[in-house]
């Protein structure tokens, strides 16, 4: 769609403060606001679309709630990245003690080794593979994910549910105590 530079002044001042509040509604976020109205005004400007004011009025405002509901999820996405990897972050000194006290344990107690692995036999299978391959088997998390063709978050949060796991079990097992 051509339109000078007055033109495009007009359509701006016309629905700038309308797409921005709606954006901004569902955003709470100022910069988010703004950047979803402009990424739809300009999608508008560049598209082959040429509609009657109410109707381009719809059209925007409709474009702008599903930008934002967008942006809402890519952000709810990120965050939840982000407090997995932190998690995984503090968890990773619980790992690699985890692994130093099983390779200990696989070299001096044998009878604690077996009802570790009996425990190990005992859980559903995604936690069983998992588990088999980082205590026992000696791979890391990439190694698992590409073994297992999952990605290395879902290795590392399966690991710990599968970890807390097996650890009730070894509770509910009669015979010595783990420590």
């Amino acid at each position: 769609m051509e339109m000078t530079r007055e033109e495009l002044n007009i359509f701006y001042q016309r629905y700038r403060v309308r797409l921005f509040n709606v954006s901004y509604r569902i955003l709470g976020d100022r910069m988010d606001a703004e950047e979803v109205m402009q990424d739809v005004m300009i999608k508008y400007l560049k598209s082959e679309i040429s509609l009657e004011l109410p109707k381009e009025e719809a059209w925007l405002v409709k474009s702008v709630v599903r930008g934002a509901i967008d942006r809402l999820r890519k952000r709810k996405r990120e965050e939840l990245f982000l407090q997995e990897y932190r998690s995984d972050a503090e968890d990773l000194k619980v790992e690699e003690l985890d692994r130093q006290m099983w390779g200990a344990l696989s070299q001096s107690d044998s009878e604690l080794v077996s009802r570790v692995r009996k425990g190990v036999e005992s859980l559903p299978d995604g936690y069983r593979a998992i588990l088999l391959l980082l205590l026992f088997e000696g791979y890391d998390y990439q190694e698992v994910a590409e073994i297992l063709d999952v990605t290395e978050s879902t290795v590392r949060s399966q690991y710990m549910r599968g970890r807390k796991r097996l650890l009730e079990i070894l509770k509910e097992m009669p015979g010595q105590t783990l420590v």
